[in-house]
């Protein structure tokens, strides 16, 4: 069987040749199957009258996967001709190229080759610029390609692009070019210029003839409506070409010489120095401020801003997240909740409250919606949502709705209006499109904070906990331990920013007094810069960080700024002393012990000074420079002799760590080192507090001190 595809600009009258040369060998007794790839399914009309109401891709929207039939989607046309039309979106919505991909799975699905035809015509839309549209020309499909074009220079540069693509795939099957003229007098000269620069004959002329346009009003082809015109003999001759088969090498120009051969001019390209001329002078384009560290550098992304964003929303008591994404996405990223949900149970008895019982749903983009567009769906479910008495939303975007483009921020805008009370906040990341996953949470979390943070001038005695994580097993006990010690100190906490909060408590953010930051990492960093930029709001020179002296300095500050500094000194003291104890106790158990340190978190000061206070051999320590974990930010230069090697660095690391052969290796996850160096873990967000070195402390003597084979072993001995 011959498969053969018609391309060409679109407009450039495919539909036409391909319908007429279907009846021309229809006329010869030739079994033809013609498939229309085009949205506007007009390609079989004039073989069908207009038979084909249904396109394979409104079929595979509406119809149940088992009650699929072949025979729904093929219709019977001139003489015995079959007729399928692919369809597609409305114009603007969608993706026409994957809905082509989408039918001819199906087609597929359905058997269409157990049907005797001797020839395929795949009558396919406009240039090849997209992978959808360029599937005819994939091994089992088209084995000759024709390339319809009139004289114009853009039809022609669309012809030369249609012989480019095809050479990425199989070069040795173009078939010819099919000439359609305007009615142009200079145009069959360029057609012929360029037919012999690229060696590829016209294997076909077809004058502007009123008979075209006679023959369409009466819903027929000029084939079957003039048969003994001279120029259904030019289709009928086009037909025995076709049947002959012969086939010629894709050969495609440069666009400059494309110019010189269709135009007869020769031209240049513009230098960066000509082109830089229409800019406007001193105009910088405004930076990105609120960013991750892999977008950033430009780094390899570690997860995607859609799942990022959802983890911040979903941790949000009173705000409904909708989920512009298919249902796997959704669960990949409800799953990161909860998740997070059952090792805060499992290891500290706490969870966030608003991953106890998130209030998500999601849009169940589909197949469908890929190929006609995710906005009508989008649309109803956060209707229904409103109507259902939800008056805070996030829709946040996956990667398909992006690349359909889907116009999410017009329908919130409308439903906006529609529905005055509510507040719906548009998300788009589009899957990983906008960055990595913390891109996704800083995003989330501006994108909240401009929604529902209302700018107050009286001030409360009271803090905010800024950098709250939601996913972290200790993200309770660390808010916890630092409003056990504000309490002490007579002070409330205003708002827990952002996770474990609801939207009460973000409205209220700017009354606080004070800010107090928790863990210098790039979360925590980036929320800081943008509440400074915009709310004028005022932070601690001290970051609640693990450690000793950490937590004397914030707690100090604090109390020196609402004027309780003779409490927080007895604060500190009671926990210098507690400290000190604790200590001696490390001591008899790990003094003079060896050590090495290697971390994926610059901020190690904390556990470097319990290390030291241990009586412990720091041998080297370490900072692994990785970008899905490194923390980028220096706290202070308390210990300079840490050193920051690149993550390719690993197995000299290891090699060093062997060659040391410390007593005790605390790195941030296993390595393959000499087994009997007794390996610890530090965690990527350790207890705020200075207990927390010690509490990882007592592991390790725990461990040091267990047999070092399993009584087990012995038994029945």
């Amino acid at each position: 069987m011959k498969r053969i595809a018609v391309y060409g600009k679109g407009g450039i009258g495919k539909s036409t040749i391909s319908s007429n040369l279907t009846a021309a060998l229809s006329d010869m007794g030739v079994k033809v199957l013609q498939i229309g790839c085009d949205p506007k399914h007009d390609s079989t009309r004039l073989l069908s009258n207009g038979a084909g109401d249904t396109t394979v891709l409104e079929y595979l929207r509406d119809t149940y996967p088992d009650e699929r039939t072949l025979e729904d989607v093929v219709y019977t046309g001139y003489k015995g001709c079959l007729c399928v039309e692919a369809g597609g979106p409305e114009p603007g919505i969608g993706c026409a190229g994957r809905g082509i991909i989408s039918a001819f799975e199906l087609l597929q699905d359905l058997n269409i080759n157990s049907i005797p035809i001797d020839i395929t015509i795949y009558d396919v839309l406009g240039d090849v610029v997209c992978g959808g549209f360029a599937v005819p020309l994939r091994d089992g499909y088209a084995d000759t390609v024709y390339i319809v074009t009139s004289g114009e220079f853009m039809s022609i540069y669309a012809a030369n692009n249609i012989l480019k693509g095809t050479a990425n795939y199989n070069p040795d099957r173009i078939g010819g070019i099919i000439f359609n003229s305007r009615g142009d007098e200079e145009e069959y000269e360029r057609v012929k210029r360029f037919s012999e620069a690229v060696s590829i004959p016209i294997v076909a002329v077809f004058k502007r003839s009123k008979e075209f346009l006679d023959a369409e009003r009466c819903g027929k082809t000029v084939v079957e409506a003039y048969p003994d015109s001279s120029l259904v003999k030019s289709f009928r001759d086009l037909a025995e070409i076709v049947l002959e088969g012969r086939k010629y090498a894709a050969k495609y120009l440069g666009e400059a010489e494309l110019e010189e051969v269709v135009l007869g001019i020769a031209t240049s390209k513009r230098t960066s120095q000509s082109s830089a001329l229409i800019r406007e002078p001193n105009v910088v384009s405004e930076p990105r401020y609120y960013t991750s560290r892999n977008v950033q550098r430009n780094e390899v992304l570690h997860g995607c801003a859609f799942a990022g964003a959802v983890s911040i929303t979903t941790s949000m008591t009173s705000l409904t997240t909708l989920m512009h994404s298919p249902r796997n996405c959704a669960q990949f990223a409800y799953q990161l909740a909860s998740n997070a949900v059952k090792r805060s149970y499992i290891c500290e008895g706490t969870a966030i409250h608003g991953f106890s019982q998130p209030n998500v749903t999601c849009t169940n983009m589909a197949e469908s919606t890929m190929i006609f567009g995710g906005n009508d769906e989008l649309k109803a479910s956060l209707k229904s949502i409103l109507d259902g008495g939800q008056k805070n939303i996030a829709v946040v975007t996956s990667c398909p709705s992006g690349i359909i483009g889907d116009d999410v921020e017009s329908i919130v805008n409308d439903l906006s209006l529609q529905y005055p009370d509510a507040t719906i906040i548009p998300l788009i990341e589009d899957g990983n499109v906008n960055g990595d996953f913390m891109q996704g949470v800083i995003d989330a979390s501006i994108a909240l904070t401009k929604a529902f943070v209302k700018t107050s001038f009286d001030k409360t005695d009271s803090v905010n906990l800024i950098g709250v994580k939601t996913i972290s097993t200790n993200c309770i006990k660390n808010s916890d331990y630092v409003e056990s010690i504000l309490s002490k100190l007579g002070i409330k906490i205003n708002c827990k920013y952002l996770g474990d909060a609801d939207i009460e408590d973000l409205k209220k953010l700017t009354e606080a007094k004070f800010n107090l930051l928790l863990n210098p990492d790039r979360f925590s960093m980036m929320l800081k810069q943008f509440l400074e930029d915009n709310y004028d709001m005022t932070f601690s020179n001290h970051i609640a960080r693990p450690g000793l002296k950490a937590t004397t300095e914030w707690i100090r500050e604090i109390g020196e700024c609402f004027g309780r500094t003779e409490a927080a000194e007895n604060i500190i003291q009671e926990i210098c002393t507690e400290y000190k104890l604790h200590l001696e106790f490390l001591k008899n158990n790990l003094q003079n012990k060896t050590v090495y340190v290697a971390s994926m978190n610059r901020d190690i000061d904390w556990i470097l000074e319990m290390l030291e206070g241990a009586g412990m051999e720091i041998i080297k320590a370490v900072v692994i420079d990785r970008p899905d974990y490194t923390m980028d930010y220096d706290i202070k230069a308390a210990y300079p002799f840490v050193d920051i090697i690149e993550k390719y660095e690993i197995n000299e690391l290891i090699n060093d760590i062997n060659t040391k052969n410390p007593d005790i290796l605390i790195s941030a996850y296993p390595m393959d080192v000499n087994p009997h160096i007794v390996q610890r873990y530090i965690p990527l967000v350790p207890d705020i507090g200075p207990f927390g070195a010690l509490e990882l402390a007592d592991s390790w003597v725990s461990f040091m001190k267990a047999p070092a084979e399993e009584g087990w072993r012995k038994d029945g001995n």
